[in-house]
């Protein structure tokens, strides 16, 4: 009798929160050629996707914030680490014993801080990225020593060091070139929550649009999404799908977002049918992950729209599936919600309450 009462209950809240939802101006649908972008990431994405895993291969992913793939335990180059620890000793030495403490050359400081960024010495590697950016007088090495520099203050936890060198990012006349600084800004940002320094970024890179990349495109609209500037989210991913299918050095699960945040920033946006064709195409996808969220999104829809059968069987299919989210808890909870309103709803029909539903 309780759990009845329950599921009861939170049939009520659901429908609470379904019609009281505020109506928003609907953004205008995908052009052709918005449309035809986004079925080839899908199609760029899946054919990664599943070729990876038919291989038994692991997903390339980036490690942050150096942008570097993770350490290869097959890397055919065992005595690296001893090389790179032999020239910082004798770096020590040379400036311990003072027989060769000047360096005069930007491209040395550059090459002794990045020996110890590889040995994991981020302060030490630090004073040399300070040294290699006074030392490199003409510009040869801005962006590098600028990326490498915020990486490896990043590596170290130096949140001086760290606001030192977003000022130096934010205030840079052209972001052209920059584009890794900026991701390690933008996920530095979003990481510790500064939405106000974040808005900052987002507003320095509004009037360099067309130079931007379709990386640096994906770090806007995602930072936009989670500042819940859904309309601009979605016009920034509007224009990221038109860059084709390419990974962009995007790892599978920022493509995978690019995809959902479409459809999902359509239906904050109360376009609920062009929301929903697009989750029927994320349905089929072969990427399980991309499925799953379209099944169950469409499930959802159906049930808004009154199609209990529709929404049951999808709702039953992602409660059953390979376990994604926490989302598919709803799912098997909604299972059996629906399944009992299909039943109240076919027990009314001979009152008319069909009519009630087309309303």
């Amino acid at each position: 009798m309780k759990a009845g009462c329950e599921r009861q209950l939170l049939m009520i809240a659901v429908l609470l929160m379904i019609t009281s939802a505020p109506a928003a101006a609907a953004p205008l649908e995908l052009s052709a050629a918005e449309a035809d972008g986004y079925l080839q990431w899908m199609h760029s994405l899946e054919t990664a996707a599943v070729a990876r895993l038919e291989a038994g291969l692991p997903e390339a992913n980036l490690m942050f914030p150096f942008e570097i793939l993770a350490w290869d335990l097959d890397d055919p180059r065992p005595y690296r680490h001893l090389s790179i620890s032999k020239a910082v000793s004798q770096l020590e030495a040379s400036r311990n014993s003072h027989t060769n403490s000047n360096i005069s050359s930007s491209l040395m400081a550059l090459a002794n801080a990045r020996n110890y960024t590889n040995l994991s010495e981020y302060d030490s590697a630090l004073v040399w990225y300070e040294v290699a950016a006074e030392l490199d007088s003409n510009g040869s090495f801005t962006y590098e020593i600028a990326f490498e520099g915020l990486a490896c203050a990043v590596s170290a936890h130096d949140s001086l060091a760290i606001a030192q060198m977003l000022t130096n990012t934010l205030g840079v006349s052209d972001p052209v070139g920059r584009q890794d600084e900026i991701v390690v800004a933008f996920r530095w940002l979003l990481v510790n929550r500064d939405s106000d320094t974040l808005r900052d970024l987002l507003q320095k890179l509004d009037a360099h649009q067309e130079a931007l990349s379709p990386r640096l495109l994906y770090w806007q609209a995602f930072s936009l999404s989670w500042l819940g500037e859904r309309d601009q989210a979605l016009d920034h991913l509007r224009l990221l799908v038109l860059s084709g299918g390419l990974s962009h050095n995007l790892s599978e699960g920022q493509r995978i977002w690019v995809l959902t945040g479409i459809a999902d920033a359509y239906f904050m946006l109360g376009a609920i049918e062009v929301s929903y064709d697009l989750y029927k195409i994320m349905s089929s996808s072969r990427v399980m992950a991309l499925k799953m969220w379209g099944k169950f999104q469409v499930a959802g829809l159906d049930y808004m729209a009154g199609r209990y059968v529709s929404a049951s069987y999808g709702y039953e299919e992602v409660c059953a599936a390979e376990r994604q989210g926490s989302w598919q808890d709803h799912a098997c909870a909604m299972e059996e919600i629906v399944s009992e309103l299909e039943r109240i709803k076919a027990e009314g029909e001979p009152y008319g309450v069909a009519t009630h539903y087309e309303r």
